[in-house]
């Protein structure tokens, strides 16, 4: 009995250190990397080539932007790594002043800084024919151009959602790498009800991002422009991805179902187009993506399966030796 005892309280002991290591592993299982955040206390990193248009506002912790056709001027900030799979890009937006003919337009690409050349995922908030619209716009490796607004006239099956100036707006785009998509979801600042979201495909590859930026290299109309604020950029690469089952919950007045577009290559001009689409008769809408959710590590469970019938055997061998 004097053997058994210790025997038995060593079997136990092992057995709690086996579950403790189990959960430790579980514990340590993370959705993603952030690759880089700022809420522009300081503006390290970003670059421009007209000071006078693009600055930190100290006053406010929140950086100035002052988009011009015709110009080129941009900001950008060049990423610790390339990007060649899945992430998301998170951003606030304040306009306070769109003329018309103006487009804001911030995103993710590469040293070309052109809005016009893959590859590049951007959000864009434009005032021009169909009026103060989002886009979601997508150009590939192959410089294949998918964009798709917030109008019926511009490729959304959804209601008409228009934006405003002096109004901070949330701004998430997500590149699905699995099924080679992006989607945008956009809210109002500390208002959770989504007003506007939509899908389009990638046309090509979407690999080597280097680089942040507001731009207007590849708008060619002098005159109109687009002038106000952005904050709290961050850039995360999720671990998993679902690529269907949404999560996001749209308000029944502003519902916005994707519109299928085409993937054909497209030249792309100069002044940058409104691009119309027609739903294909033979593709099913694209659900609309979720937000990546975290998946628990399945190792670690493998590995207590084993080791508990091994000390089972031990702790059963041990008995028997000391009776």
């Amino acid at each position: 009995m004097y053997l058994r005892t210790p025997l038995m309280v060593l079997v136990f002991l092992l057995l709690c250190l086996a579950g403790a290591i189990s959960h430790s592993s579980a514990a340590t299982a993370v959705d993603g990397t952030i690759l880089y955040s700022t809420d522009f206390s300081n503006a390290d990193g970003w670059i421009t080539n007209s000071n006078d248009r693009f600055y930190p506002d100290n006053e406010t912790g929140r950086y100035h932007y002052l988009l011009e056709g015709g110009t080129g001027g941009y900001v950008a900030y060049t990423l610790p790594q390339k990007v060649s799979s899945q992430f998301i890009l998170e951003f606030d937006v304040t306009p306070g002043r769109t003329d018309d003919g103006s487009t804001f337009r911030f995103g993710i690409g590469t040293e070309k800084k052109d809005s016009q050349r893959g590859p590049l995922i951007m959000a864009e908030m434009a005032n021009k024919k169909d009026g103060r619209l989002f886009y979601l716009k997508t150009v590939s490796k192959e410089n294949s151009l998918n964009q798709i607004g917030s109008s019926p006239s511009t490729g959304n099956l959804g209601t008409t959602v228009r934006f405003e100036d002096n109004t901070t707006y949330h701004v998430k785009l997500t590149y699905y790498a699995a099924d080679n998509r992006a989607s945008i979801v956009v809210h109002k600042q500390d208002d959770p009800d989504v007003i506007f979201t939509a899908s389009a495909p990638v046309a090509g590859k979407m690999e080597d991002l280097t680089h942040l930026y507001i731009t207007s290299i590849g708008d060619g109309i002098p005159g109109p422009q687009a002038e106000g604020y952005i904050d709290n950029v961050k850039l995360t690469l999720p671990l998993e991805q679902a690529a269907v089952n949404p999560t996001e919950t749209i308000p029944e007045e502003t519902e916005a179902t994707p519109a299928p577009v085409t993937t054909k290559p497209t030249t792309l001009p100069t002044e940058e187009p409104t691009m119309i689409y027609t739903p294909a008769p033979t593709r099913t809408p694209f659900p609309l993506p979720p937000t990546p959710s975290e998946t628990p590590t399945q190792e670690s469970g493998l590995n207590t399966l084993i080791l508990l019938p091994a000390l089972a055997a031990g702790a059963v061998f041990a008995l028997r030796r000391y009776p």
